[in-house]
């Protein structure tokens, strides 16, 4: 065995993603070694470049199987294992060497950012990623595969360390990552048949929810919440997952429970302080609402800190927080709240958005080439914000140019289809506003708000059954929902009464 660092990795078909892993990592490591599973693109070309120690295994569904292999024809004394969608960061480079200067027997946590462009947030996740080479050190699971268990048995110390890797396999389209987590989901069901545990279900309910599953996400955190063994901390992720599926089916007191529950286990998580300030204002509690974002607000700014010691982190930036501060400043009609955020905005370097809010609620503005050269400052970060604002301007005309601008880079967002629709109508363009709202249904369907506009519109213009039609499938879709639902069947009363005379 050599006294360097192994790199041990798994490949198939990642000529997209491997140089720079590879360049990453390229001058810390003495050996790499890459097993590949049957790559049919340029993966193995770009390995050689790099004069990497190449094996090859047949696939059998199993990832564990394919990292021991690996594992089994590295000779260094330490092993970091990488996946090609990963890099080493430059800091972390430059330190990794310093970790080796002992002769324990150490598994170093290593902190995982997943990136996530779409919804503009990041994840957080400590594995021991780099530990000290044993032939009797085995990966476990067929999928999310540990080292860790088979490292505990061998009486290993653990050490956080500050070395950080940045995945970028998880920033792709919505689709993609269903794509990934149909695959994942499939291997782990395998796998909790025969080595049922907590971790396994966890990434079971995880895959779920990215699916959409939330019926069996919601089964499968249930059951870990209830259990002895889950680190607390994994409990806490459980409890904010039903937390967001009950606040998506409208149950409140349930979501706020779940919640406050997620907090008391881990109360440094910037997340789920937000949400809870989210529901909050959904019950009217504004105080409660207020104190929640300053708890938000306080956690990312310690965020750095205190991911040192939480093992999963959803890492919300303090943008978005202020964003939905600002907003609230505005449902509420707080303007200290509103000054303030205005503030912290600008020290986040956000003055071109804030310059932004200032002109449009000035109400000077009569012209959209006079705020065309800002739309760049919006995202999907501060579109709710945006469309708050422009559906309180005076000036309908000017919304609506607005809106087909931002229509142009947020056709699917349901805030910004509302308040076009919306704005359509208060200009007597009703059949403009339906036509709309038909041909972005998909998404519409999912926002009950939405829904009942849209029923409205049908309504005016005297397309009754269409409107019942979707009244009927907001009661049975959002029955949990009790406000909406009891509006439903007012206005369905009233229509059908009107019918009978």
């Amino acid at each position: 065995m050599s006294s360097g660092i192994s790199l041990s990795m798994i490949v198939k078909n990642e000529g997209k993603h491997l140089y720079d892993c590879l360049n990453s990592v390229k001058d810390v490591v003495d050996e790499i070694v890459i097993v590949d599973t049957g790559s049919t693109d340029n993966t193995l070309d770009i390995a050689k470049s790099f004069d990497a120690n190449i094996f090859h295994f047949d696939w059998n569904d199993d990832f564990s199987a394919a990292r021991n292999f690996s594992l089994s024809n590295c000779t260094g004394k330490w092993i970091l294992y990488l996946d090609a969608d990963e890099r080493l960061d430059k800091k972390s480079a430059v330190k990794i060497k310093s970790l080796t200067e002992t002769n324990d027997n150490v598994g170093y946590y290593c902190t995982i950012v997943s990136y996530d462009s779409e919804i503009q947030r990041s994840n957080s996740i400590k594995y021991v990623r780099f530990f000290r080479n044993n032939s009797e050190a085995k990966f476990t699971g067929k999928v999310h595969e540990q080292i860790t268990p088979s490292l505990e048995r061998l009486n290993y110390k653990f050490i956080n360390s500050d070395l950080v890797i940045h995945h970028i396999g998880y920033d792709i389209s919505k689709d993609g990552k269903k794509q990934k987590a149909l695959r994942n989901l499939k291997l782990l069901e395998k796998d909790f048949i025969t080595h049922p545990n907590d971790y396994v279900l966890f990434q079971i309910g995880q895959s779920n929810f990215v699916l959409e599953n939330f019926s069996e996400a919601e089964n499968n955190f249930l059951q870990l919440v209830k259990s002895d063994k889950l680190n607390k901390q994994f409990k806490a992720e459980s409890y904010s997952y039903l937390a967001q599926i009950s606040l998506n089916k409208f149950k409140v007191d349930e979501a706020e429970k779940f919640i406050s529950s997620a907090i008391k286990l881990n109360h440094s998580q910037p997340f789920y302080h937000l949400l809870l300030s989210k529901i909050y204002l959904r019950k009217s509690k504004l105080k409660e609402a207020i104190d929640e974002l300053k708890k938000s607000i306080e956690s990312a700014k310690n965020s750095e800190r205190s991911s040192i010691n939480n093992l999963q982190q959803v890492n919300v930036s303090l943008q978005e927080i202020l964003f939905y501060g600002l907003q609230l400043s505005y449902q509420i009609n707080d303007s200290i709240l509103k000054q303030k955020m205005f503030e912290e905005l600008y020290k986040q370097e956000e003055s071109k958005f804030v310059e932004l809010i200032k002109i449009i609620e000035s109400g000077s503005v009569i012209n959209i080439y006079d705020v065309r050269s800002y739309i760049d400052s919006i995202s999907n970060l501060n579109i709710s914000l945006i469309t708050f604002i422009l559906s309180k301007h005076n000036n309908k005309s000017f919304a609506l140019d607005f809106l087909k601008e931002l229509y142009q880079k947020f056709s699917s967002n349901s805030d910004v289809l509302k308040q076009y629709a919306l704005t359509l109508d208060s200009l007597s363009k009703t059949n403009e506003a339906i036509k709309l709202l038909e041909n972005h249904f998909e998404v519409v369907k999912s926002d009950p708000s939405s829904l009942l506009y849209h029923a409205m519109f049908y309504l005016k213009s005297n397309q009754n059954e269409k409107a019942l039609k979707i009244f009927n499938s907001i009661e049975k879709d959002f029955y949990h929902y009790q406000e909406m639902v009891f509006k439903v069947r007012t206005i369905k009363e009233k229509l059908l009464r009107s019918v009978e005379v």
